[in-house]
């Protein structure tokens, strides 16, 4: 059996800097964390590579002494506690003492720090845990740290650090949520070289939200304003108007620190119940001030997560701030003008048919008659571009314009003239007319290739469901418009896309969207894929975006909401499987092109049967949900008694 024996100081150092030092993202947490406890109320950090290359903190702090400094590296040195009591009442962010020493352990550090007391300030070099140099300089009052080298003595570690990009956008998060806690600081945050924000030191945190996100979240917060005998709440959470396809926007302070917590982030998520869009999330920015006895934020190294004395009391009054918040101002969504005309959103207007939108479209890219088109503040921004033009326009126009030719194939009317029974007269008979006939059975809905059977339409229940027979009347079909609109879109894409032949519309007037600095840096660094999705963006300045062609196949649908929910997927998806998540972006895409609930004319469903009967699955949407539902004669006449068993 092997001897029990003490381990040195530089494997004891590696082992905890193992728990403390993940990855770039938690050196930042830990220095901007110690700036703060420090004092500073200006705090600059700037990184290179991702942090891989350069790690620099810069704050204008009480500093450290001189003859304390070598000591602050070293572990379980602190000035923030003295006692296991201390623990009870704990309001600093910082208090284990191992975060520099970690740091230093796997790392090239240099420290510059003077305080307010000393004449001259202390430069010290440490590598490995070991100290190189140290020297007294001149230098401002505060303290600085650059951490360069980071994982040079242990390379498996380093071996497990994410692209530049990826460990970019987790820092991004890390000093974000940091200047949100702490609005009366001001944070700069220097990327390569290039300042991607700056927070205002104020006293309101609306300000230090108006510059880091986007204006459609500043303009959707409600605020929180909350207490109780055991916990008081404060913050801002989103209106009906803004939401997003995951919870990176949930952020929560526990007495100043941020925490992440999954049974809070549902409380939160059940005050909006029913309110929002499956799979979509509210935004907030909750500050919760409770004893510091009633909270263990000592659970993890990483110091983000917490255990409540009273969870379920505590997170009961989270859910009712939130819904409080929510009911203190009318929370009917409202749909703005911009909605409704904008970027070609068709409007709401259930009576609208894909035929008046041709007449629409006729009317706009008529360049003669555009300004004297009644449509034109709905679709005059729209201008189609076919890149192949053995595509169509329409989500299924082929289909639709043979139905047309066979409509008017019976709306002729052959007339004998008075004396000569070989010359004909044609009458067209009314648009009115042409739709009369809703009970016809349509024979020709499906060809040869579809994989539905030949179906008779004999009606539409509740502007969703259309209801068919087989020619024999022997089974009856119900067929989800909505589902069956979403597994033709996702297809049609989706082969469009495969095959690199993605027809795409450019937009008279470009869309600007304005982006906080983290989701503007995951756009521009997914560029590609936009592009190849047929999103073709230009740089607007600083955080914001032109979005100046899109699919064609979204040219009825809100162009913002599918730029964030393919925006949403990309930052949920695993950067070394893109090409695997590509079928669920476009999956989540997709739905937002349906027409849910319209009224449509015959036509118009006979068209979309012939495209569903041509995809290579008929029977469910791209989600798994039913498109197709059969039930036989004998099984309707079971449930009316007619057949007894």
């Amino acid at each position: 059996m092997a001897k029990i024996h003490l381990l040195d100081n530089e494997t004891i150092n590696k082992i905890a800097a193992g728990e403390v030092i993940e990855n770039p993202k938690s050196i930042v947490k830990e220095l901007v964390e110690n700036s703060i406890d420090a004092g500073a109320d200006e705090i600059i950090v700037e990184i290179k590579g991702g942090g891989k290359d350069l790690i620099r903190i810069t704050d204008n702090g009480k500093g450290i002494e001189k003859d304390q400094v070598e000591d602050a590296f070293k572990r379980h040195c602190t000035s923030k506690i003295e006692s296991s009591d201390d623990l009870n009442s704990l309001f600093t962010l910082g208090f284990r003492g191992e975060a520099l020493a970690s740091i230093a352990a796997v790392a090239h550090v240099d420290m510059i720090t003077r305080t307010n007391s000393d004449l001259t300030g202390t430069k010290i070099t440490i590598e490995g845990g070991k100290v190189v140099s140290k020297e007294y300089i001149g230098c401002p009052v505060g303290t600085t740290i650059a951490v360069t080298e980071l994982f040079f003595n242990v390379p498996a570690r380093k071996k497990f650090l994410k692209s530049d990009g990826a460990e970019s956008g987790n820092i991004n998060e890390v000093v974000v949520s940091l200047a949100l806690s702490k609005e009366n600081i001001s944070f700069k945050y220097i990327n390569n070289g290039n300042t991607a924000f700056r927070t205002p030191k104020t006293d309101n945190l609306l300000n230090t939200i108006s510059s880091l996100y986007e204006r459609d979240l500043y303009n959707s917060l409600l605020k929180v304003d909350y207490e109780s005998d055991v916990v008081k709440i404060t913050g801002f959470t989103t209106n009906l108007n803004y939401y997003r396809g995951n919870r990176k926007q949930q952020i929560v302070f526990v007495n100043q620190r941020y925490i992440k917590h999954k049974r809070m982030s549902y409380y939160i998520e059940v005050a909006y119940n029913t309110m929002l869009p499956k799979g979509k999330y509210p935004a907030c920015f909750l500050k919760i001030e409770i004893a510091p006895s009633l909270v263990d934020v000592n659970v993890h190294p990483a110091k983000t997560e917490v255990r409540f004395q009273n969870e379920e009391l505590i997170l009961n009054e989270i859910k009712r701030a939130i819904f409080s918040a929510l009911h203190s101002v009318s929370i009917i969504k409202e749909v703005k003008g911009e909605d409704v005309v904008k970027d070609n959103r068709v409007s709401k207007n259930k009576g609208n048919s894909i035929f008046e939108s041709f007449k629409k479209y006729e009317s706009v890219n008529n360049e003669d008659s555009i300004f004297e088109s009644p449509a034109h503040d709905e679709y005059s921004n729209i201008k189609l571009t076919e890149i192949k033009t053995e595509y169509s326009e329409n989500i299924f126009e082929e289909a639709l314009e043979q139905s047309i030719a066979e409509e008017k194939a019976i709306v002729y009317e052959y007339k004998n003239t008075a004396e000569d029974n070989d010359t004909m007269s044609v009458t067209e008979l009314s648009p009115q007319e042409q739709y009369e006939p809703v009970q016809q059975s349509f024979t020709e809905i499906a060809e040869d290739e579809s994989k539905l059977p030949e179906l008779s339409v004999t009606g539409i229940v509740m502007d969703t469901y259309i209801i068919c027979e087989n020619m024999e009347k022997t089974e009856m079909y119900m067929i989800d418009q909505h589902a069956a609109h979403e597994r033709i879109n996702y297809e049609k894409f989706l082969n469009q896309y495969n095959s690199k032949e993605i027809i795409i519309q450019e937009l008279l007037i470009p869309e600007v969207v304005n982006l906080s600095y983290e989701d503007y840096h995951a756009v521009m660094s997914n560029e590609e894929i936009y592009e190849n999705l047929g999103f073709n963006l230009e740089n607007f300045g600083t955080n914001a975006i032109l979005i100046i062609s899109i699919p064609n196949i979204f040219r009825d649908s809100n162009i913002k909401e599918i730029f964030y929910t393919i925006l949403d997927s990309l930052k949920s998806a695993n950067k070394s499987n893109i090409n695997l998540e590509l079928d669920k972006i476009i999956k989540n895409a997709c739905v937002k092109s349906v027409k849910a609930g319209d009224r449509l004319h015959i036509q118009e469903v006979k068209a979309l049967l012939k495209s569903l009967g041509k995809t290579e699955n008929p029977y469910t949407c791209p989600h798994g949900r039913p498109v197709i539902i059969k039930m036989t004669k004998y099984e309707i006449e079971k449930m009316f008694e007619r057949i007894q068993n």
